[in-house]
């Protein structure tokens, strides 16, 4: 410190050096914030496009019969892919995107027939865990499942489950299946049957028709079970580790048990000296659905509520596929397990994290932020990115209630949701407008020495208390 000050009084050019060595001073500088990427909205429209322009020469080439229908739905699932393009749903950061294409790039070295498909894979920012392969070879990576995963065999082999639907073609089967169901002369009998009843009618159209739709719109038990089969061959080709394959689908078993207890992390959240946790803002509303539904527990229902379905079921046979597999390759040479680079999935799994929030909140879907907010200060509770994300949901409920606008941003308890989110729906709906302020001030004041060099944090604090001003 002699020295700091000598040179101090002396004016000396070394002074700027000396600050940065200074263990005490340096603690002053905080580490920078997560900062969210800028999706490159110019590359996600170019690729749209040539997308689109796949779709336009698909359709000139649809089956003549019934081709009025085959369009209609085409188009549909064209509507689909465009709209995850044009929300920005894409992850766009150079590094992620060479990350996956070189994953994909190796299993289709690994199985040199997949040359011929055009397979195209992206990561989406949805913090829903699950991967889809939704036509015309693109494969959406949900990062909320990429998050979820224990290492890159894992999802190397999630990938080659989608690349096995894309190849198989099942998104392009069930349409076939769809149309020529919907012409069929067992269909065309019920629909006549149908015009005969007095009562009830249209309510049994509508039965018959979502009947249709949900199995024309989800991939059936069998096509998992080809697509499992077919994309073990590709894992073990390209040299992933078999175990793999099997751990990833134990995993998808358990990824929608997985919970957090909501209202503890509410009340040490937002309980303050000056601003108690109230009791009133965790009553249940009967008025809705999440307050007091209830669900039969039994192992059909459960299933069916499952993004993965099956998974047990359908471990036990990568097992016995496994086991088969070594037999017939016993003798041969064995396969290196190949790794593509650990280091960067767990650096992308761990940015995915702020990803899903920052892309939740940019789709207005506040309660959903808030969730996964919560849910990640429950492991990293000193973070100021998500410390400041709090305060900033809160703010910004505040400011669109007091325009009568906040509706739309919130979701409602609903039965098929966790117990913890329909806690935090039942949460965010009880508050009065002036209380979101007051939460978000007197959380932050807690935290106003430890990250008060942060102007994001500061920009939050100066809101609510301008807020609570009113």
């Amino acid at each position: 410190m002699n020295a700091l000050l000598r040179a101090y009084r002396q004016g000396s050019r070394m002074l700027p050096l000396m600050l940065l060595a200074s263990p005490i001073l340096a603690q002053q500088s905080p580490e920078p914030m997560y900062k969210p990427s800028i999706v490159d909205g110019t590359r996600t429209h170019a690729i749209m496009r040539k997308f689109e322009r796949e779709h336009d020469t698909l359709q000139l080439n649809l089956p003549a019969e019934h081709k009025k229908d085959y369009s209609e739905i085409y188009a549909q699932r064209w509507r689909h892919i465009k709209s995850r393009f044009q929300k920005k749903e894409i992850y766009t950061l150079p590094s992620a995107q060479q990350y996956l294409d070189s994953m994909l790039n190796r299993i289709v070295a690994g199985t040199p027939d997949l040359r011929r498909e055009k397979l195209h894979a992206f990561f989406s920012r949805s913090g829903t865990p699950n991967a889809t392969s939704v036509g015309q070879g693109i494969i959406f990576f949900n990062i909320g499942l990429f998050t979820r995963l224990d290492n890159e065999h894992q999802a190397a082999f999630i990938l080659c489950h989608e690349i096995a639907h894309a190849v198989l073609k099942h998104s392009e089967k069930s349409i076939e299946k769809y149309v020529k169901n919907m012409h069929s002369s067992a269909l065309q009998k019920e629909l006549k049957e149908l015009k005969k009843v007095q009562y009830n009618r249209l309510s049994k159209l509508e039965a018959l028709s979502k009947g249709l739709t949900f199995d024309s719109r989800r991939h059936s038990r069998n096509n998992e079970s080809d697509a499992d089969s077919l994309a073990l061959v590709y894992f073990r080709n390209c040299g992933f580790d078999p175990a793999a394959a099997v751990t990833a689908m134990q995993l998808l078993d358990k990824i929608d048990e997985e919970d957090i207890d909501m209202t503890k992390h509410l009340r040490t959240l937002f309980d303050a000296p000056q601003f108690r946790f109230q009791d009133r803002w965790l009553e249940k509303d009967a008025g809705l659905l999440g307050g007091h539904a209830t669900l039969l527990r039994d192992r059909k229902v459960e299933d069916s509520l499952k993004t993965h379905p099956d998974c047990v079921e359908r471990a036990n046979k990568l097992i016995a596929f496994n086991l088969s597999a070594d037999s017939a390759l016993a003798g041969k040479p064995p396969v290196a397990a190949a790794s593509i680079h650990p280091l960067r999935f767990d650096s992308l799994r761990k940015a995915f994290q702020f990803e899903i929030i920052e892309f939740s909140f940019a789709e207005d879907n506040y309660t959903e932020s808030l969730y996964y907010t919560i849910a990640m200060l429950e492991k990293t509770p000193n973070d100021p990115y998500l410390i400041m994300h709090v305060a900033r949901i809160l703010n910004n409920c505040f400011y669109l209630q007091r325009q009568h606008r906040l509706g739309k941003k919130l979701r409602l308890p609903a039965p098929e949701n966790r117990e913890s989110f329909n806690t935090l729906a039942q949460f965010v709906q009880n508050l009065y407008m002036e209380e979101y302020a007051q939460i978000a001030f007197h959380y932050l004041q807690r935290y106003q020495g430890q990250l008060s060099a942060y102007p994001e944090f500061q920009s939050e604090f100066a809101k609510s208390e301008g807020f609570i001003k009113m």
